[in-house]
């Protein structure tokens, strides 16, 4: 019973935490968040933004004590990765955005809720001076709690079970794009390079068709992408650093990522030798 009562206050603040997140979305349906650029001009955007942070302290809550206290410092990490690529990124003509990479990782480590974590971490950073990127919030959430379910499953131990996986994360996080579009911004083109949405509409004669194909386009290309980088990171990560964060309640989960070995064999097997050299 008492495991039951555990399990069950840590699943409330999640369910909480994803409803302050859909609750700050709808405000941004509104038509006056569109016009407004800094965050803290006015008392909607503020408002949006209060509500993302609260969520994401909620996310950060449910887990603690289920997870090392210094996992629970990798969302931020995370968000780090996620603004500092997507800033990169977003300067060049590439048709990707590369700012759920971070994301992507601490899900595949630390599991789907601080996967939502980390992407409400990016919105809540990257959405305190401008507020244009707090309405994408649920795409942030969407792809934290995918990738880290698919980790838990043992996904990611094909590499064309990764790409399966990037296209479907792709396709779900394009489609929610296109709403935050819409609904929130009137239909005006993603932040971004704009080649990609000028090609449409150059051939399709149809400005929201093409902002639509735009975001699918862009999202599949980017998420596939962005799944496959976070496995290779992950695969490839030498094992001093792979230890850091291989522990009991993941060792299971980073085993099936590409295969990946166990980082802790050769300092178990060397403790062992150690042993019977001195029983010896």
């Amino acid at each position: 019973m008492a495991m039951t009562r555990d399990t069950t206050w840590r699943y409330v603040l999640v369910v909480v935490a994803v409803a302050l997140s859909l609750a700050a979305w709808f405000c941004t349906v509104f038509g006056v968040y569109s016009t407004v650029n800094m965050t803290f001009e006015s008392y909607l955007t503020a408002s949006v933004w209060v509500l993302l942070l609260a969520a994401a302290v909620l996310l950060y809550t449910s887990q603690h004590g289920l997870v090392p206290n210094c996992i629970l410092l990798y969302p931020i990490f995370g968000a780090s990765i996620n603004l500092l690529l997507g800033s990169l990124t977003v300067r060049t003509q590439v048709p990707m955005f590369f700012d759920a990479v971070g994301t992507a990782i601490v899900a595949i480590i630390a599991g789907p809720v601080l996967g939502m974590a980390t992407g409400l971490t990016t919105t809540v950073l990257g959405g305190a001076y401008f507020a244009y990127n707090l309405a994408f919030a649920p795409v942030g959430i969407f792809i934290g709690a995918a990738v880290g379910l698919l980790a838990r499953r043992g996904v990611f131990n094909k590499l064309s079970w990764i790409i399966f996986s990037g296209l479907g994360i792709g396709i779900g996080s394009g489609v929610m794009s296109v709403y935050v579009l819409i609904f929130s911004f009137s239909g005006r083109p993603r932040k971004g390079p704009q080649n990609l949405t000028k090609f449409y509409e150059m051939i399709f004669q149809d400005e929201r068709l093409a902002i639509i194909l735009q975001g699918l386009t862009s999202d599949i290309l980017d998420k596939v992408f962005t799944v496959l980088i976070a496995c290779l990171v992950l695969r490839f990560m030498p094992k001093v650093i792979a230890r850091h964060y291989t522990v009991t309640f993941n060792h299971e989960v980073m085993r099936k990522v590409l295969h990946a070995p166990d980082p802790h064999a050769e300092s178990d097997a060397s403790a062992q030798s150690t042993k019977q050299r001195a029983t010896a």
